[in-house]
């Protein structure tokens, strides 16, 4: 019998570190490039996949959500064992399940929650360095956490991005932003609705030299109007390696 066109849906993580992002370029290695790849040898042709959120070239994911249709006759599971066959050990899909044809993992999201990890240690550790950003400054963790709940609510952050990347609609609902200390990594979490470009890391930088005392509280304020622009916050953006793609959030399903 031959099975009808589904469409399913799985999480996908991935260590970022080779990989210029997540979306498909030209003569570029991507995750998009190897799961498409991979779907390819399993079904005889192409397939295209869509997914929740384009991260950028370095930047991590443990939940990142990708979606496709495809003629299968055998169980889901075997669709996610064989998937995984022909993937790099470096990217992995899980928690497959069969979705409507309308599912779109970017459109239908509720949610995107990201965290960002950044090393106080004196020294680099070279095993980590992909995964953290090394930054052995001393910091003002009180004024750090003053400022991030600035970021919170719907905010213009069109300062917050590479002007080359500024879209006509850069209003976006930051719902949380916390930070917190393990041994000598600061963790930083933001949970929103999208997120532009970039936005994540500008963010991070502007708030280190907030916690530095190289710039005030005041100053970020004024930035989240959108109709103030200083040009001087480009230079604060940050390593793309600290951050993680950590869960994609829908209505009436969870994986």
């Amino acid at each position: 019998m031959v099975a009808a066109n589904n469409k399913y849906a799985l999480t996908c993580q991935y260590d970022g570190t080779l990989y210029k992002g997540f979306q498909s370029q030209i003569n570029e290695h991507t995750i998009q490039e190897k799961i498409e790849n991979s779907l390819y040898k399993i079904n005889n042709g192409k397939i295209n996949i869509e997914y929740a959120g384009r991260t950028d070239s370095g930047v991590h994911a443990t939940h990142q959500v990708i979606a496709f249709e495809i003629k299968w006759n055998h169980s889901k599971l075997k669709l996610e064992n064989a998937i995984n066959a022909y993937l790099p050990n470096d990217i992995l899909v899980n928690n497959i399940k069969k979705v409507p044809p309308s599912f779109h993992p970017r459109k239908d999201a509720i949610s995107r929650t990201y965290e960002y990890h950044i090393s106080q240690a004196k020294v680099k550790n070279v095993f980590t360095r992909n995964y953290e950003y090394h930054y052995p400054y001393k910091l003002n963790l009180f004024k750090i956490k003053r400022a991030i709940k600035i970021l919170e609510g719907r905010h213009d952050f069109k300062n917050f991005c590479k002007s080359e990347n500024i879209i006509d609609n850069c209003i976006r609902d930051l719902y949380s932003v916390s930070v917190h200390r393990e041994n000598e990594i600061l963790i930083f979490k933001f949970k929103g609705s999208s997120f532009l470009r970039h936005q994540i890391r500008f963010m991070i930088g502007y708030i280190l030299q907030i916690g530095r005392n190289k710039l005030d509280i005041n100053e970020l304020k004024s930035l989240l109007d959108g109709k103030n622009k200083v040009k001087s916050i480009i230079k604060h953006n940050v390593s793309p390696r600290g951050l993680c793609l950590t869960l994609v959030e829908y209505y009436g399903f969870s994986f």
